[in-house]
């Protein structure tokens, strides 16, 4: 008798996991997909967080300012369209860094998005992983073939300061 309940149990304990992680897996797709139709709707992009996804290839934190930290991402489908980004990721702290730098490594997709304001989010595609911060700046650069360096802004103003403002 205690074994038939042990089998039962088990197996309903199989079931229960097996239900979780499909749920996770649903709510990480709808995640992408959503995000991804999002970013359909900027048929020109203006910033790297109009990108669907970016892989970045440094994370340099700023001596002595280690919330602070420098990325330079790169959209993997435009591979001649990167952009700097200056974020302040004090909410995380050292979390952030660490999984920065584990993505930058393993060349991992990212998706970018803004959550209102300078408040932006990045987060590794097909997984939970994210890193909230503050943008700073962001610089914006093509290899064009017209000889510019940097892609066209909707209105004047340095490529590199605040957002928003011209």
């Amino acid at each position: 008798m205690t074994a038939a309940a042990t089998l039962a149990g088990a197996w309903l304990l199989i079931v229960a996991a097996g239900l979780y992680w499909t749920a996770r897996l649903l709510h990480i797709g709808n995640l992408d997909a959503h995000g991804l139709a999002e970013k359909l709707g900027t048929p020109h992009p203006r910033s790297a967080f109009d990108w669907p996804e970016v892989r970045l290839h440094a994370v340099i934190p700023q001596p002595g300012e280690p919330t602070m930290v420098l990325l330079v991402a790169q959209w993997p489908a435009h591979p001649e369209r990167t952009s700097t980004l200056l974020i302040d990721v004090a909410a995380d702290g050292e979390r952030a860094l660490a999984l920065l730098c584990g993505w930058c490594t393993a060349r991992t997709s990212v998706s970018p998005s803004r959550r209102g304001g300078n408040e932006v989010e990045l987060r590794r595609r097909q997984s939970l992983e994210r890193v909230t911060g503050l943008l700073l700046a962001e610089d914006l650069a093509a290899d064009c073939s017209d000889g510019s360096d940097v892609l066209p802004r909707p209105r004047g103003g340095s490529d590199l300061g605040a957002p928003g403002v011209d």
